[in-house]
């Protein structure tokens, strides 16, 4: 038994990864993510698949290739041009599973140096530069020197927020 990539049509990962869990030689792994997103002037916390319109299985290809390629919701299974798949190295596999908690692919928030150019991604003040001065309590929270036309002011936003330039 091996890992492979499949292709979903977009949206369909989890009725998909249902499906071929009810089956009882087959795993699978749907690495799904919290994120904070800006929606409707609040910051909320959404639900995402890390590989949008991919998940990860485990089978014998023998047996199931003909089931799992033609389960509906599956594109494909990634594979040559001449139909054989590609078999996912199992290491990317625990990789992967390292990071689950309680179900969730967790990832390490960006670290930042002091004078880190930054960008804000989100929020009202998206589309600005600044620069990183600390991080602040709660540790989710960062502090930047904003540059603003002739202004700089310091701010405090959610470090989701922002990325490194």
């Amino acid at each position: 038994m091996n890992w492979y990539a499949i292709y979903t049509k977009p949206g369909k990962e989890i009725i998909v990864s249902d499906k071929l869990s009810k089956l009882s030689e087959i795993e699978v792994i749907n690495p799904i993510i919290k994120e904070k997103k800006f929606f409707r002037n609040k910051l909320v916390t959404v639900e995402t698949e890390l590989f949008p319109s991919y998940i990860f299985a485990r089978f014998n290809m023998e047996n199931y290739y003909h089931t799992i390629k033609y389960t509906r919701g599956i594109k494909r299974i990634l594979g040559e041009n001449t139909g054989s798949p590609f078999i996912v190295d199992e290491m990317i596999i625990d990789s992967i599973k390292d990071r689950m908690v309680d179900g969730f692919i967790r990832l390490e928030p960006p670290l930042f140096n002091l004078g880190d150019t930054v960008f804000i991604n989100e929020g009202p003040l998206k589309g600005f530069m600044g620069v990183f001065l600390s991080e602040t309590k709660p540790l989710e929270r960062v502090a930047i020197l904003l540059n603003a036309v002739s202004y700089q002011g310091k701010v405090e936003i959610d470090s989701c927020l922002v990325s490194k330039q």
